[in-house]
């Protein structure tokens, strides 16, 4: 099986909300062409105080994402069929997913287990990654993957985390990504530091973990590229 992720802009007489139906009531046609383990991504108003956590360089960054999995990327024809209409602008990219830090994942999920279709708590932080003209490709994968990772997870609250490594871009002209990152975080992390690295009412923790996530990340993210994008989201199939 192969997974992709799609970027997604709304139609512009679409509201967050009107649009967001519309993408979780694709789910039947989605799995009629062979669609799996969706996950739909949607900046909406669940995540409006999150604004002040985004970041972004694209010059209109994107409102969605559709995470998917297929028997074969040679499928992608017929999703990009029911996607277009309703969309404004995607993107296509095949990835190779990760979830690492099994242990550490599992102890924390269970609280915020919702049944399919329901709104995932909290927010689905999207890191979207471009390796620093500065870095070979083997120098950025070790340094994110290896270096960054078993440091950084400790740091935070998040109790979901995806690392997509870009394998290639399935729609012509799309923007150059090396990964996309998920990240899941609890209710307290929308807008508060201190949710956001699990350090609620110790300011000074908070303080000394923001500092070394940013040593951290500075290492191998290119701050004048990155999109990091706060949506909810929504799981429509396991």
């Amino acid at each position: 099986m192969e997974k992709l992720m799609l970027t997604l802009w709304k139609p512009p007489q679409h509201s967050a909300e009107q649009w967001r139906q519309t993408l979780l009531g694709l789910h039947d046609d989605l799995a009629t062409v062979g669609a799996r383990t969706l996950r739909v991504m949607v900046v909406d108003e669940a995540v409006a105080a999150a604004s002040t956590q985004r970041i972004t360089n694209s010059a209109v960054p994107l409102d969605g994402l559709l995470s998917l999995w297929l028997d074969s990327a040679s499928q992608w024809p017929s999703i990009k069929d029911l996607l277009t209409p309703l969309t404004s602008r995607l993107e296509a990219y095949l990835v190779l997913e990760s979830e690492p830090y099994p242990e550490e994942r599992r102890a924390r999920v269970a609280q915020y287990r919702v049944p399919v279709g329901e709104r995932t708590p909290g927010m689905n932080q999207v890191a979207l990654l471009h390796k620093p003209h500065r870095m070979s490709y083997e120098q950025w994968y070790d340094t994110w993957r290896n270096g960054h990772g078993p440091n950084a997870y400790p740091l935070q609250s998040i109790f979901g985390y995806r690392q997509n490594t870009v394998v290639r871009a399935l729609t012509y002209g799309a923007p150059v990504l090396h990964a996309i990152v998920e990240e899941n975080f609890p209710p307290e992390a929308i807008g508060n530091p201190q949710g956001f690295f699990a350090a609620l009412g110790d300011p000074d923790k908070c303080a000394q973990r923001q500092q070394a996530m940013y040593e951290s990340t500075s290492k191998f993210i290119d701050f004048e590229k990155i999109d990091c994008i706060q949506t909810s989201e929504y799981q429509l199939s396991a």
